[in-house]
């Protein structure tokens, strides 16, 4: 399958856009237009006090976009790039201020790994932050992905990371995306990391290996790492502010030597219940739900794979968001990992 993620951005009013919107018409794809509502609702955003009434009009041009998703070989009408953003953002007011939406929007967020990284990093779209991404991932979406990943049947095949970027650009087709499609590899996490050097790691990846090398890359360019993991039905997030402690030790010193000379001097290859025990002790076993603890015991006789559910990858999407926000905005949030489920929040 092919793995396009780019959108075209036509001016209407330039000649040779306009011509290319005719030719890609004729060529039957959707149109949608809902520009005037567009327009509508701008002007009720700048002024709140005509709301169910009669509203001021524009003082200046909106603009007028076509955007074109080949993917669905359909065509978008709407406003220019800043109007567009005041508009989809408006209801983040005032829980993000003006101030904070646009410090949050300049970050620039690297995703290594978009099984888990995918709800954070559409999340974080969602709310209108990170206007530049970096999205790594090798893996392509498959069925038994689909019973926690925000996706359907006609996107099997697709690399995760391309599907991530389309999802993305759907909801803002003015972000800027840079593909990894081969995923990270040993030689290329020092320039996924610096060139250009992100704000924000977000580490989601499967090669232990490489979890622990691009921390020590991350730790020599000052860049915070976020990780959130599943944990039965409720989540673990481990922080690493990097860039407020450049001295600190790789997962906050939670990794036994072991587990880490297991990890980088290996001393042959491992049978795939070896690595399934070796990620699960690399989690460690007194932070795990013990129904998923007894799952890595089971792999390979009973299961065929480590459970994961829904609702812990959307906790998961939440959880990267807040993090991302609070370390992006410079609220508080201190290295170490956090626990959290609905089942402890919910005892009396």
């Amino acid at each position: 399958m092919k793995n396009d993620f780019s959108v075209r951005i036509f001016d209407p009013h330039h000649g040779d856009d306009a011509g290319e919107i005719a030719k890609l018409r004729s060529e039957n794809y959707f149109f949608v237009d809902t520009y005037d509502e567009q327009i509508a609702e701008l002007m009720e955003i700048r002024d709140p006090e005509s709301v169910g009434g009669t509203h001021k009009p524009l003082t200046d041009e909106p603009g007028e976009r076509i955007v074109e998703y080949p993917w669905r070989k359909t065509l978008v009408r709407i406003v220019g790039p800043e109007a567009y953003r005041e508009l989809r953002t408006n209801r983040n007011r005032n829980l993000l201020t003006q101030e904070e939406q646009k410090k949050f929007a300049s970050a620039n967020i690297g995703f290594a790994g978009l099984n888990v990284g995918n709800p954070g990093a559409v999340c974080i779209a969602l709310e209108g932050g990170a206007h530049i991404m970096k999205l790594a991932d090798l893996d392509a979406l498959s069925v038994t992905n689909l019973n926690r990943f925000r996706a359907g049947l006609a996107d099997l095949g697709l690399n995760k990371a391309t599907l991530t970027a389309h999802q993305i650009l759907e909801v803002d087709p003015y972000y800027k995306i840079e593909l990894h499609e081969k995923g990270i590899t040993s030689d290329t996490v020092e320039p996924f990391i610096a060139e250009p050097k992100i704000d924000l790691l977000v580490e989601e990846m499967d090669a232990l290996p490489l979890k622990i090398k691009i921390r020590e890359v991350a730790r020599s360019k000052g860049v915070p790492v976020i990780m959130v993991t599943g944990n039965g039905e409720g989540i673990l997030l481990d922080v690493e502010r990097y860039d407020l402690e450049p001295d600190l030790p790789i997962l906050n010193d939670l990794l036994e030597t072991r587990i880490i000379d297991a990890v980088t001097k290996p001393s042959g290859p491992l049978a795939p219940r070896e690595k399934v025990a070796l990620a699960r002790d690399f989690m460690g076993t007194k932070y795990l739900d013990a129904r998923l603890l007894d799952s890595f015991g089971e792999f390979g006789s009973k299961l065929a794979g480590i459970p994961q559910l829904a609702e812990s990858s959307f906790l998961r999407g939440a959880a990267l968001c807040y993090a991302a926000k609070a370390i992006i905005l410079g609220r508080p949030l201190a290295s170490g990992r956090y626990a959290f489920s609905f089942e402890n929040c919910m005892q009396k």
